[in-house]
This record gives structure tokens, sequence and C-alpha cells, in this order.
């Protein structure tokens, strides 16, 4: 059996993601560190490479933000019709609530729909980077 460890997502700008991340989502900050060399190297096959990295937690997940400082490449586009992006989804008691917290946050949010499952509600927001973010609340509280 495998169990995943922790998902990864490459970020241009460090501090707004882990602004983000814990002001918008609700992740706690784990650890921060930098790093690279060799053992990267080797690893990535991105030979000099080094990395700012922010591990964040959240009941059953952890988010690992890196932000290369050396050896990044251009930033892809993002967006659900993209093959080989992603998408995080993120469970709330209270879609409602979240929603206008995240509007008068300053960000863009969608309509909030309710899916096919009955009772299941959901909105989108992005990330710093465009990462689409969505809050589903699973039934009405």
């Amino acid at each position: 059996m495998s169990l995943v460890n922790h998902v990864g997502l490459t970020v241009s700008d460090l501090e707004a993601s882990v602004a983000f991340y814990v002001d918008v989502v609700g992740m706690e900050l784990q650890v921060r560190t930098t790093s690279g060399g060799e053992w990267f190297d080797t690893l990535t096959r991105n030979h000099g490479a080094v990395i700012d990295v922010a591990m964040l937690r959240s009941p059953g997940v952890v988010l690992q933000l890196v932000h290369y400082t050396h050896g990044g490449a251009a930033p892809v586009a993002t967006g659900h019709n993209r093959a080989g992006n992603v998408h995080l989804c993120i469970n709330v008691d209270d879609v409602d609530t979240r929603r206008d917290a995240v509007v008068a946050a300053g960000l863009d949010a969608t309509p909030i729909v309710a899916l096919p499952p009955p009772g299941m509600r959901s909105f989108y927001t992005s990330d710093p980077d465009g990462v689409p973010v969505e809050f589903l609340q699973a039934s009405r509280p």
C-alpha cells in the first residue's frame, strides 16, 4: 500500500502563497527552509537549483510550497482545461461564510453552485499563481 506523503506546488512568490494558504485556506505553517545542492540536483535533474520551501498542514494533508531562487523555469498556464494542472479542494462547514471571507479579502470567486450529489455546494477562487482552489461543503449546516 502507498500513502501520499505531501502535495507540492511550485510558486512564484512564497510569501504571497504562504499568506493565501494560511489566511484564506486555513492551513498551518509547519516549517520553512532553504535547500539545494548535489542531492537535489540529482533528484530533480535540475543542476544548480536552490529552493525556499514552506510546509503547511491541515487535517489529512501536507502542502509543500516550493519557490526556486535559482534554477527555476518560466511559469506555466494554469486552469482546469490544461493537462497536468492541479486544483485543490478544501472541505468547509459553511461555504457561504467562506465565500464571503474570500471576497472580503479582495479575491475573485465564482458563484456558489449546487453539485449533482444532493447537499453538496462549492465555489472556486485561485491562489496567487492561478491554481484553482475549490471550497466544498458536503451538506448544509
